[in-house]
C-alpha cells in the first residue's frame, strides 16, 4: 500500500492542539469570572437603588409634615448632632443614638436600617435641617449607607 502525501502539507502536532485548548480554557474562565463579577455588580446596584427609594419615600414623607410634627422633633444632641447613630470607621450604625428611627425596612429579603435626626432652628430660625441615614448589608462591599439632608420651613 503507498501512501500519497501532497508537499509542504502537514497537520497540526498534539503538543500544538493541547497548548490550543490550554489557551481556549484560560480564556472561557475569564469570561466566566468577569460574568460573576458583573452579576455581583447588578446586585449591589438593585440593593443601591431600594435604599434610594426608601430615603426618598421617607424624606417625601417629613417633608409633607408641619414643622411641631413629633417627626421632626429635635430630642438633643448625643454627640454627633446631625450624625448621631452614623456607623463610624466602619463600624455598626447606632440608630438607637439618633433623634428618630423607622426601625427595619425589608425589601426582596434584604434589611434596610432607617433613622435621622432633627437639627432646630438650623440653617435659620424657623428652619429645620433634616439628615436621614439607609444602612444595609451588601455581599460585595460590605456595609453600605445612602444619607440624605434636607431643610425645612422658613422657605416659603
Amino acid at each position: 500500500m503507498s501512501t500519497f502525501r501532497l508537499g509542504g502539507q502537514a497537520g497540526f502536532s498534539l503538543i500544538e492542539v493541547l497548548i490550543a485548548v490550554v489557551v481556549l480554557a484560560v480564556g472561557l474562565l475569564a469570561i466566566g469570572l468577569l460574568q460573576i463579577g458583573a452579576m455581583k455588580g447588578n446586585s449591589s446596584a438593585i440593593l443601591r437603588t431600594n435604599a434610594v427609594g426608601i430615603a426618598q419615600s421617607y424624606m417625601d414623607d417629613l417633608r409633607s409634615r408641619s414643622l411641631d410634627d413629633e417627626f421632626l422633633t429635635d430630642y438633643g444632641d448625643n454627640g454627633g448632632g446631625l450624625d448621631d447613630g452614623k456607623a463610624i470607621s466602619g463600624s455598626a450604625p447606632a440608630p438607637g443614638n439618633a433623634d428618630h428611627t423607622a426601625g427595619t425596612v425589608s425589601i426582596n429579603g434584604q434589611d434596610y436600617a432607617v433613622f435621622w435626626n432633627v437639627e432646630g432652628d438650623a440653617p435659620f430660625e424657623d428652619a429645620k435641617t433634616v439628615r436621614l441615614f439607609v444602612y444595609w448589608m451588601d455581599q460585595k462591599f460590605g456595609r453600605s449607607k445612602v444619607v440624605m439632608t434636607t431643610v425645612l420651613g422658613g422657605l416659603y
